[in-house]
């Protein structure tokens, strides 16, 4: 991923040129693909930080194992349910 400041003439989408703009979304596009997997149990919108059965750590973004045993007993019948 590359990383730099944009300049005013840079960030100016009005009077790029057509090829210009398709440039720039091109270059937008292929920088936001690059962090998919990096990214993909986490949301930018919404109700949620991450994804229900992951939690974001110091060294980023891991399965939460608890959870998915919690799940594991609630299916097995081990675990109370409330009605």
């Amino acid at each position: 991923m590359n990383e730099r400041f944009l300049s005013s003439e840079d960030l100016d989408l009005r009077h790029l040129s057509w090829e210009e703009l398709l440039l720039w979304w091109d270059a937008w596009l292929r920088q936001a693909q690059s962090t998919n997997e990096q990214d993909e149990h986490l949301y930018s919108h919404g109700v949620f930080r991450v994804e229900p059965g992951w939690k974001i750590t110091a060294s980023g973004v891991v399965r939460d194992e608890e959870f998915w045993a919690s799940l594991r007993e609630t299916d097995s019948g081990e675990g109370s349910r409330e009605h």
